[in-house]
């Protein structure tokens, strides 16, 4: 994806008919705001993460059915405290952090962490279930008063004095920076592509990570000759959609990404090689037969295997 921009209505509608990409950006908006509702409920930022994912998740399935867009916040506000409280009733844990027993070197960072989750915590305990919504989300996203209260049906001018009031209270509690301690759990970009490959692979789509869609979509259609959905994504033979997921940070893994078959690998070979597309030699075994690997722009590998008979 490229730089944010705003989510209109439009959008969400766009979202709703299939398109992908505006999906990811109802992701990119809300994913502070619905962590700061799951945090509220679980007091643990691993588990709240979790309980976003699954929001998301319900949102992707589930989409098609909210009627009116600028109902969006709200829709997603439901979603997010309903799995939060979910996820609350399945854990029982002993301590709020959701970490592995620390090795001794590490013991002095883990107990500081520790106490500053404990103390924060601890001191949201003293606000009611709105105001604790209200703080956390301001302190995790960067929305605006209006975007906060819109979010969370409420006036400007009730969620400037809930702030305050929760400021106060937790000063009185925290000896710490609680608004640096907020920052520092921010979601970003990398939460958006973890959350959209989950999504996709849930949905049993084919999805591939690249550093830019419309550079990696001209690639597919020039050397394969691949028609695009309605959505611009290119269409695979069988009729699927393949989701280029356009992401920041990218290192190709060294499985192949796609494997699926071709009347000639020869053939295929010779026109990549002519067409300048890094590739393997030829090779053949018991398991695969005859098969080539290949690489995009991306540096992903893709298997090419020759059809039997």
């Amino acid at each position: 994806m490229k730089e944010d921009s705003p989510l209109s209505e439009q959008r969400i509608e766009d979202a709703k008919a299939g398109d992908f990409e505006a999906y990811r950006m109802i992701v990119h908006q809300y994913s502070n705001a619905l962590l700061s509702v799951a945090y509220s409920v679980l007091g643990d930022f691993h588990e709240a993460q979790d309980a976003v994912q699954e929001t998301f998740l319900k949102c992707y399935r589930n989409l098609h059915t909210l009627k009116d867009p600028a109902k969006l916040g709200s829709w997603l506000y439901a979603i997010a405290h309903r799995t939060s409280l979910d996820f609350a009733k399945r854990s029982r844990r002993t301590l709020p952090l959701h970490e592995t027993a620390p090795s001794s070197d590490n013991i002095t960072p883990w107990l500081e962490q520790y106490v500053i989750h404990d103390s924060v915590w601890g001191a949201l305990q003293e606000l009611e279930e709105k105001s604790k919504s209200v703080v956390v989300l301001h302190y995790l996203s960067e929305w605006s008063m209006k975007e906060i209260g819109q979010f969370l049906n409420m006036s400007v001018s009730a969620v400037e004095s809930r702030i305050r009031r929760a400021r106060e209270v937790l000063k009185q509690h925290l000896a710490r920076d609680f608004e640096h301690y907020f920052h520092t759990h921010r979601l970003g970009r990398d939460f958006e592509q973890q959350v959209s490959e989950q999504v996709l692979k849930r949905a049993g789509h084919f999805y591939i990570p690249v550093t830019d869609k419309r550079q990696a979509t001209a690639w597919f259609i020039l050397h394969f000759h691949l028609e695009t959905s309605r959505h611009g994504n290119p269409v695979l033979e069988s009729g699927q959609e393949l989701y280029l997921l356009e992401c920041q940070h990218h290192s190709p893994a060294s499985m192949p990404v796609l494997t699926f078959e071709v009347a000639s690998v020869g053939q295929l070979g010779h026109q990549l090689h002519q067409q300048g597309v890094r590739s393997e030699t030829i090779r053949e075994d018991d398991v695969f037969g005859k098969w080539l690997a290949f690489y995009d722009p991306d540096g992903n590998k893709y298997l090419a295997i020759e059809k039997h008979g």
